[in-house]
């Protein structure tokens, strides 16, 4: 199914927000553009070269042609294999880590529980090397 074609630049920018479903003033500020720039007058303003790439190299998903001149598709068929490698990679990156800190957490918590008993085990003989000290004191005396 085609898209409909929008005329203007900045509506297929703003679109691109809607589509993904995106907040409008965290969608321009990851940009690092101006929400007020795509309202109103300041719409019909052309948009820099700088804030193409940009769009395009945050957003790999959406088509270069769509966006430039409003021609076929707003996403990209498919995936370049780079594209689906890294977000395979950083996907498992982090689940990795998320696993790693959970396991090191679990580790932490287990060891904690081992010092504290440790600490009680030292205290307890302590005391009893106390006691053993008296009695030997106490019969080296008579």
């Amino acid at each position: 199914m085609k898209e409909k074609i929008i005329y203007n630049i900045k509506d297929r920018v703003v679109r691109i927000a809607q589509e993904k479903g995106i907040n409008m003033l965290e969608f321009f500020s990851q940009l690092g553009l101006s929400y007020g720039n795509f309202k109103g007058v300041q719409k019909q303003s052309a948009l820099s070269s700088d804030a193409l790439a940009m769009i395009l190299s945050v957003h790999k998903d959406i088509s270069p042609a769509w966006l430039l001149v409003g021609e076929g598709e707003m996403f990209r068929k498919t995936p370049q294999i780079e594209e689906r490698a890294e977000t395979y990679l950083n996907a498992e990156l982090e689940g990795v880590s998320n696993a790693v800190i959970l396991s090191m957490e679990r580790v932490i918590t287990s060891q904690e529980t081992t010092i504290k008993s440790q600490e009680k085990t030292i205290v307890s003989l302590e005391k009893q090397l106390a006691l053993l000290e008296r009695e030997i004191s106490l019969l080296r005396k008579d």
